[in-house]
């Protein structure tokens, strides 16, 4: 039950040269419970190998208390006693806190990885608060009043240009009618601060001036970046701009790094660009909407041979990961500046952003999108230069035509790994794509009966693949007969494995029951392998048996 080595989430402590300090303990509980939570192992060396717990820590009960009331605010543990080879080991689990703890002693400690990938313990400082509440969601640093702003510091052009944006989204929304002072209070770009009114943090970032930004936010600047090779083309100094321009500045800087392929889907001509705008423009206001404000660092443009990096300061808040990405309920780190993107069309008003860069990635033939190097410090997102596949393209427009709408994300997903793995199976789908098999089985099932996917076997062994329609419009059928084949020899192998692990037999109903055959199919598979004298069958009628040659 105890884990091979340490983690951010997993402490090992020997006790056996020297036991663990009471201090030193609540050390440790204290810098679990600031970061994700996990289990303090007393007992357990460096490597993993259990050497044994203090008999002075034995007493789990008195172990919880002295926890309890050595912490602020008072921490619940859950302390057992285990034994391992016969040897005691004491675990202390620990719930990630949703406030900052701190020992009795005024210490308030975190852990993180260092370069090696181990755990260390360090101090959370003042200024990291609220970067910590923020990524809990427990505090909203974008809602509160920017250091030293006055309202002059709103730009009252940058301010117009939000108003063009929310009419061109939405031109009855009612925000268009209101003065200036109305206006910023709806949307709260000003609040109420010590001093009487002010810009809040989430209005300055939105429109105001460039001084004002980088005098009470100055973490809020962007680099972009062009590699050819070893070779620098384009190479920004950090720049600071409010959003509405700051959109558009990115923008300019990677249209002529975008270019567009021109390909034939039927009748119609379609320009396909190496990175999908709506893809692009989602993963760029995202980065921005959701970075960490109180984080040192600039929000990251680096375009190379390969693709498109784009990294903010930040990791993701609590609730979210890779592996949830398309599932996790919508959440912001900067709830009041999403608010306000929301408001002025910027970003989508359900949320689901994500959404669109996976449809924007997968819908012309491309790679997912890849978020596998971020880390508690940043969001990094790569999406791979498109590579368009004109019959993938063909496929979804004219599904898309013959539906009158957009296809569903899940549905692009489920196809993009059937035409990269050519058959899977619902749990392998999932595996793939992080996805519940509720969604899989319903995106698969809808994919089934438009005709695009067709399943392959019965049962537990029942696979997916792309149908002989999508096969014979890219002049593919060899492969779709190649990958039908693949399901009769894959039977006749597991027929052969199932005889060896059988006494060297194998009947009839053995084969119906295996792949959920009827009888005369399950005959056809016996008698093909009789034929190529793997079997050979003795008795008749259905209780003849087969035997291994």
């Amino acid at each position: 039950m105890i884990p091979d080595k340490e983690s951010l989430t997993v402490e090992f402590k020997s006790e056996q040269r020297r036991p663990q300090t009471d201090d030193e303990i609540v050390d440790n509980v204290v810098a679990l419970a600031n970061t994700q939570g996990g289990v303090l192992y007393l007992g357990v060396e460096d490597d993993g190998i259990v050497t044994g717990v203090d008999k002075h820590h034995r007493n789990i009960n008195g172990l919880a208390a002295f926890i309890f009331n050595k912490t602020v605010p008072q921490l619940s543990v859950r302390v057992a006693l285990l034994q391992e080879n016969g040897k005691p080991v004491v675990s202390i689990e620990v719930d990630n806190s949703q406030q900052i703890v701190s020992t009795s002693q005024g210490k308030t400690l975190q852990r993180r990885l260092k370069a090696d990938g181990t755990p260390e313990v360090v101090p959370l400082f003042v200024a990291q608060f609220i970067s910590r509440l923020s990524q809990q969601r427990s505090y909203d640093f974008s809602a509160q009043p920017a250091p030293e702003a006055q309202l002059s510091d709103l730009s009252s052009e940058s301010r117009n240009k939000l108003r063009s944006h929310i009419r061109s989204a939405n031109a009855h929304n009612s925000l268009l009618s209101f003065d200036d002072e109305d206006f910023d209070r709806a949307l709260e770009l000003v609040v109420d601060g010590p001093y009487g009114l002010q810009p809040s943090v989430a209005g300055l970032l939105t429109i105001g001036s460039i001084d004002a930004i980088r005098r009470s936010v100055p973490a809020a600047s962007a680099v972009f970046q062009v590699m050819k090779g070893l070779v620098p083309k384009v190479n920004t100094d950090p720049f600071i701009l409010p959003l509405v321009d700051m959109f558009d500045r990115i923008g300019e800087l990677m249209e002529p790094w975008n270019p567009s392929h021109e390909i034939m889907s039927g009748l119609i001509r379609v320009d396909l660009p190496d990175f999908d705008h709506g893809a692009f423009r989602e993963a760029m206001i995202n980065a921005f909407c959701h970075r960490d404000y109180a984080r040192m660092g600039s929000v990251r443009f680096l375009v190379d041979d390969e693709g498109l990096t784009i990294a903010n300061p930040g990791g993701f808040i609590e609730g979210v990961s890779e592996a949830n990405l398309l599932t996790a309920q919508p959440r912001s780190r900067n709830p009041q500046l999403a608010l306000i993107l929301k408001a002025a069309g910027y970003v989508e008003r359900t949320g689901r952003g994500v959404d669109t860069i996976y449809a924007g990635s997968l819908a012309s033939g491309g790679a997912f999108p890849d978020y596998s190097q971020s880390s508690a410090e940043e969001v990094v997102l790569f999406l791979r230069r498109m590579v368009p596949d004109k019959a993938f393209v063909t496929m979804i427009g004219d599904e898309e035509r013959r539906r009158g709408a957009p296809l569903p994300v899940w549905s692009l997903i489920v196809l993009s790994l059937l035409k990269e793995h050519r058959r899977l199976t619902l749990s392998q789908l999932g595996e793939f794509s992080h996805l519940e098999h509720r969604r899989i089985t319903s995106a698969v099932e809808s994919l089934v009966e438009s005709g695009l996917v067709e399943g392959v076997g019965n049962g537990g062994t029942r696979a997916y693949m792309l149908s002989a329609q999508v096969y014979k419009r890219s002049d593919g059928m060899t492969s779709y007969v190649r990958q039908r084949t693949i399901d009769a020899t894959r039977r006749k192998g597991l027929i052969l494995e199932f005889a060896e692990k059988n006494g060297g037999t194998v009947a009839t109903a053995d084969v119906m029951d295996l792949f959920g055959l009827s009888y005369i199919s399950a005959y056809r598979l016996l008698k093909q392998l009789e034929d190529g004298n793997k079997l050979r069958r003795e008795g008749s009628g259905p209780s003849s048996r087969y035997v291994l040659v």
